[in-house]
């Protein structure tokens, strides 16, 4: 990609619909008009719909499924917290290149890329992260908590995540706890928080998320067919990526400031009516022990209380694995 496409593409989205000379584009960006001419033909191969005039310039009229970084930086809140940005065509995780580039840095920052060849999801489980469909991306902040922590600040984020969601899906969205999004019975976000601590607490978190956006039926494998969905199978239109990633990192950003100055307590109640799990017979997976039961509550600490069908014994879950 030319060092100045992102430039390009940026101005373009910025004026849109209007038209954009090319020679104002080259004096914001100090570049000749042959340059700017190349960039916008790069573009156009790459996806990018531009209508080009003589004597009234050039206008962007729709974008490919894929991130430009520069759009990304212009959309979101100009008071984000991110130190960069960075946005891949491809790459294996973005999980794993967040850790990569945690070393060395006390930055928060964001990657995003366009598809993962080797997603994961909780319990080292696959998630498919096809190109152009979904939202894949992995968040690093620095909160500066204690280990016990952890829990809270998922419960946290899988508000943000599920209010964000919300605004663009028809029906209803919920949370199986700790950290999965539902669209009625079937999954539609799921998030994975790993920590980096030292004796003091934790230093970092680096907070993965794979948001199913622009899916059809068709795009899933059949056996997932009854067990996940997207948010366009229950929007009225494709839905913006560019306004949704917007949505969701301001969603996010509230519910981390919230998590950093308020205790789980305050928002116990709202995080229990978001929640599919109650009253229904449900199968928890600890530490590789079955049992079936059900969930009665969560504490102040974010554990969920459940109760063991067999023996009626009550437990206090950190971390399971649930199968509604």
């Amino acid at each position: 990609m030319s060092k100045y496409n992102n430039n390009v593409i940026q101005m373009l989205y910025q004026y849109a619909p209007d038209y954009v000379s090319g020679e104002f584009i080259a004096n914001q960006l100090h570049i000749s008009r042959t340059t700017v001419k190349k960039n916008i033909d790069k573009l156009k191969e790459e996806g990018c719909e531009i209508e080009s005039l003589n004597q009234r310039g050039h206008r962007l009229l729709s974008l490919p499924d894929k991130w430009y970084q520069g759009i990304v930086t212009s959309v979101l809140p100009e008071d984000i917290y991110f130190n960069h940005i960075e946005v891949f065509d491809t790459i294996e995780s973005t999980q794993l290149v967040a850790k990569q580039k945690l070393v060395g840095n006390q930055d928060h920052f964001l990657i995003l890329s366009n598809e993962q060849s080797k997603g994961k999801g909780r319990f080292n489980r696959p998630w498919d992260s096809a190109k152009g469909k979904g939202l894949w991306m992995s968040l690093v902040v620095r909160p500066h908590v204690s280990f016990d922590m952890i829990t809270k600040f998922n419960l946290f984020i899988a508000l943000g995540i599920r209010d964000a969601i919300q605004q663009y899906s028809n029906d209803e969205v919920s949370v199986k706890w700790p950290n999965d999004i539902y669209i009625g019975n079937q999954k539609v976000c799921g998030f994975l928080s790993e920590m980096v601590a030292n004796n003091d607490g934790i230093e970092a978190v680096i907070c993965g998320i794979g948001i199913n956006m622009n899916h059809q039926a068709d795009d899933f494998d059949e056996a997932l067919h009854s067990i996940a969905t997207s948010i366009r199978l229950h929007a009225d239109e494709k839905i913006n990526r560019y306004a949704f990633l917007a949505t969701l990192i301001e969603q996010f950003d509230k519910r981390y400031q919230q998590f950093m100055t308020q205790p789980f307590s305050t928002i116990k109640e709202e995080y229990k009516n978001a929640t599919n799990m109650w009253h229904r017979k449900l199968r928890f997976t600890e530490n590789g022990t079955q049992f079936e039961g059900q969930a009665l509550d969560i504490d102040d600490s974010g554990y969920l209380i459940v109760e063991n069908e067999q023996t009626g014994e009550l437990k206090k879950l950190m971390s399971a694995d649930i199968d509604l």
